[in-house]
């Protein structure tokens, strides 16, 4: 039961602070602050386990979606795999361990989901669908700039995330029992 309203309570708010930072700003300029949905992303895996950034990610998604309507339904649908790709990654590279959460494997998750979506979304609206998306304009300066800034963006991220975790919140969320 704990978990689930964790779960819950957590999607909701980390939902709402990516909307917050990431829903009302044009794109390409909101690909630059994908630190955050990252961070928040890490930190719901660390708090929650297996499927908490995943739900994040769908929350995140929905709420993004009902601001840009126009990007429907590949907010959704990145935003959503960008959740599930951090629980895939992370729980296979076991970043945590007895609570504590693995730095540089965590960094390593969110540099590659960071990176795997990144390229996923530049690819569908830059290159397959270049005409539904006339907001984002193509230049390769831009394209190859915000794309090396995901990567790095994923891998601050994670350290933030794990510093977090270890330092903070894994006393106040972390069951040893």
């Amino acid at each position: 039961m704990a978990t689930s309203t964790r779960r819950i309570a957590l999607g909701a708010l980390f939902g709402v602070l990516i909307l917050v930072i990431n829903g009302f700003i044009p794109a390409p300029t909101s690909d630059f602050l994908i630190v955050f949905q990252s961070l928040f992303l890490a930190l719901s895996y660390l708090v929650v386990g297996r499927g908490g950034a995943s739900y994040v990610g769908v929350v995140s998604g929905l709420l993004i979606t009902s601001v840009k309507v126009s990007f429907f339904p590949v907010d959704l649908v990145f935003a959503s795999m960008f959740g599930v790709l951090v629980d895939v990654l992370a729980t296979a590279l076991r970043v945590q361990e007895d609570g504590r959460a693995r730095p540089v494997r965590l960094m390593v998750c969110m540099m590659i989901s960071t990176g795997v979506v990144g390229l996923a979304a530049f690819y569908v609206s830059v290159i397959a669908f270049p005409s539904a998306f006339t907001a984002v304009p193509h230049d390769p300066i831009t394209d190859l700039t915000i794309l090396v800034f995901g990567v790095v963006s994923g891998a601050v991220a994670g350290a933030i995330g794990a510093r977090l975790w270890n330092r903070n919140l894994m006393a106040r969320f972390y069951n040893r029992y």
